[in-house]
């Protein structure tokens, strides 16, 4: 291989690598990434997590951003069953968490909605968990 071939090569990979990984963060937003309470977990009336903490992409603006737990079951009429004290902890501009109380049992749905503090994008999602 040529010297000029191998600099064409080279800036090519580093062009292509620069694009793909701005991509990624341009789509990202700040999309949940994982919580401590997995979609469709099934946990024992007595095991589920006191509080759900949820982890995202990007740094999550407060205002605009939550994360609460809704009953879930078709005939239930779908009051929120957290504590209704949403967080954003200091620590990880990443993260939001909400208690949950004793005594749950049955079908939830999370629903979260994040505005992203880096960029503004919104975003948000739902999944279900089940307590036995």
């Amino acid at each position: 291989m040529t010297t000029l071939y191998r600099r064409a090569l080279a800036v090519g990979l580093l062009a292509g690598t620069l694009v793909l990984a701005m991509a990624g963060v341009a789509s990202a937003h700040a999309s949940l990434v994982r919580a401590n309470i997995k979609p469709g977990q099934v946990f024992a009336h007595n095991a589920y997590p006191r509080t759900l903490t949820a982890f995202f992409a990007e740094n999550v603006n407060p205002k605009g951003s939550w994360v609460h737990v809704f009953e879930g079951a078709a005939t239930s009429d779908h009051g929120l069953v957290d504590r209704d004290n949403v967080q954003f902890p200091f620590k990880n501009p990443k993260e939001i968490t909400v208690g949950l109380p004793k005594g749950l049992k049955g079908l939830y749905t999370v629903i979260w909605f994040t505005a992203s503090a880096d960029d503004g994008h919104k975003a948000g999602s739902a999944f279900n968990f089940t307590v036995k």
